[in-house]
């Protein structure tokens, strides 16, 4: 599965796991990233208060998605955000803007399509038929007409 930020957190990508992510790796993210906060807090005793805030956002996600009753009602409730969260080793790969449009539109493409709604071409690039398309150009449709030699 094709991950993308929609400028939303998802609990996953909170603690930097993919949605089918088993329990116990939910907990070894979880564990490590708070180790890491701690690490952090050591070194930068400034920070505190924001690191804190992070470590509970880290502790509550952790505890949200090890339980799978919760898990469960998570999912259903975030349907959206399981397929189009970012993984954070994922983001620095959409250095140019319109590489993130190209792969949103992939990853919904791809979504759509598996859940059987077609989709409408978004440009030429894109159709297989072009049965359908009578508009006239003149290079390719007036062959040994004007300007041909």
């Amino acid at each position: 599965m094709f991950m993308v930020e929609i400028n939303t957190d998802s609990l996953y990508s909170v603690l930097g796991v993919a949605p089918d992510a088993r329990p116990v790796e939910i907990r070894e993210a979880r564990d490590r990233l708070i180790e890491q906060l701690r690490e952090q807090q050591r070194l930068q005793p400034t920070n505190r208060d924001e690191l804190v805030e992070r470590q509970k956002a880290i502790n509550a996600a952790g505890e949200e998605l090890a339980r799978p009753a919760r898990r469960e009602r998570y999912d259903r409730e975030n349907q959206h955000l399981r397929f189009f969260a970012v993984r954070a080793a994922a983001a620095p790969m959409f250095a140019d803007g319109a590489d993130l449009v190209t792969a949103l539109r992939s990853a919904v493409a791809d979504h759509l399509d598996a859940a059987g709604v077609p989709l409408i071409a978004a440009s030429d690039l894109d159709r297989v038929d072009f049965a359908a398309d009578l508009t006239r150009h003149p290079l390719l449709d007036d062959r040994g007409e004007a300007g041909m030699s």
